[in-house]
């Protein structure tokens, strides 16, 4: 059954591809596109529905996550970045969470880098510093950045030996400047530019770390964040390695090289169009499942079991692994066609491996994965967060 979302989603793909190029050479999401964003709050996925948002269920928004993706990666990945402050969020008093999600048009950026500093004051934290590729920042009313807690002495203070006090910082629009640093390959219609503050009062109320009690019922509440970007991080690798399949199959029946046989004559190319739509579709199988699982959990009310979080781990991080491999297979099955920038197969490629330059999707996870299957507890803080 598809969600309210979804249909919005693929009524909104044909525009999205229409303005791939503007998007791309604005470095930034074509003005058109974000209008419909706005209005159908497609970057709201993880917000309660008394707010404006849709409260999606995993298992809804990896459709959603994918068919973005599908249609143009920069516009799935910022989608998919606004999530994260929504989910977080959850750690802001009631108060405090209204007036950050005030307007249903806003749309929300976010850095985790520990790169600025929160000196704290009576009335809440002095915060400077910088963030690199803070994606969408410019579409943003709203930007959660991560801080080092210093004292007034400048002085880290700690929580333990070696480790320095976290704090996340709500910033409103024109409390920060943006640096145009974004000129890249992959992903370049994100404006993953960099954010600088300069010595803003950030009250209390506006700062978060996942520490905090959640404040929010439901199971907004209770799902866990970190494995629910990464599971939505592998639906939108999965959607950009579909279109590559797709754009193979279309080159394999149209192309007929100057030398050798047509492309739908060799069975090589043949091979790894079954191969990896076969990949593929694994890979979504198994990250839908234990999506919903998850999903069911957090519904039902209990704490999800740590073997759930580590399916939805694994799930997430195989399914970017096989997309990648994908994408890798049919750019170099498409052959000269590749190159060409008006071949889906270019932006494709420089797209995921962008992608997979994430942290949510490196190895540390998978390792924290195994070490939960020899029945050790995983090494990364976040892990079960």
């Amino acid at each position: 059954m598809q969600t309210q979302a979804l249909i919005a989603t693929r009524e909104l793909s044909p525009l999205i591809i229409d303005l791939r190029d503007t998007t791309e050479g604005g470095r930034n999401i074509a003005a058109p596109i974000v209008a419909r964003l706005r209005d159908s709050g497609l970057c709201r996925l993880a917000v309660a529905k008394e707010l404006a948002g849709l409260e999606l269920s995993i298992d809804a928004a990896l459709d959603v996550y994918e068919t973005l993706a599908y249609a143009d990666a920069s516009v799935g990945w910022v989608a998919w970045n606004n999530s994260l402050p929504c989910f977080l969020s959850r750690y802001l008093s009631a108060a405090a969470r209204r007036d950050v999600f005030a307007n249903a048009a806003w749309l929300y950026a976010c850095s985790t880098r520990p790169t600025g500093r929160a000196t704290a004051t009576a009335d809440g934290y002095r915060v400077s510093g910088r963030w690199a590729i803070v994606s969408g920042c410019e579409l943003a009313e709203w930007i959660l950045v991560l801080c080092v807690v210093e004292e007034k002495d400048g002085e880290p203070r700690m929580v333990r030996p070696g480790t320095p006090e976290l704090r996340f910082a709500f910033l409103k629009r024109g409390s920060y400047e943006i640096l145009d640093t974004w000129h890249v390959g992959g992903l370049r219609g994100t404006g993953s530019h960099d954010v600088v503050v300069k010595n803003v009062l950030v009250p209390h109320a506006l700062t978060l770390f996942p520490s905090d009690p959640s404040t929010v019922e439901g199971p907004l509440g209770r799902l866990p964040i970190i494995c629910s970007m990464a599971a939505a991080y592998g639906a939108q690798a999965l959607g950009v390695a579909q279109s590559c399949v797709d754009t193979l199959v279309e080159l394999t029946s149209t192309k007929a090289p100057p030398e050798g046989p047509p492309l739908r004559e060799r069975p090589a190319v043949l091979a790894e169009i079954a191969r990896h739509s076969a990949a593929l579709d694994a890979a979504r199988a198994y990250l839908h499942t234990c999506g919903a699982q998850l999903w069911r959990t957090a519904v039902s009310g209990g704490p999800p079991a740590i073997d759930e979080i580590t399916a939805v781990w694994c799930a997430g991080l195989h399914a970017a692994t096989a997309a990648e491999t994908a994408v890798d297979a049919t750019y170099a099955a498409g052959g000269i066609s590749s190159l060409y920038t008006a071949c889906p197969l270019e932006r494709a490629h420089r797209d995921m491996h962008a992608m997979r330059r994430h942290i949510v999707g490196q190895a540390m996870w998978f390792e924290d994965a195994g070490r939960v299957r020899m029945g050790a507890a995983p090494s990364h803080p976040l892990y079960a967060i």
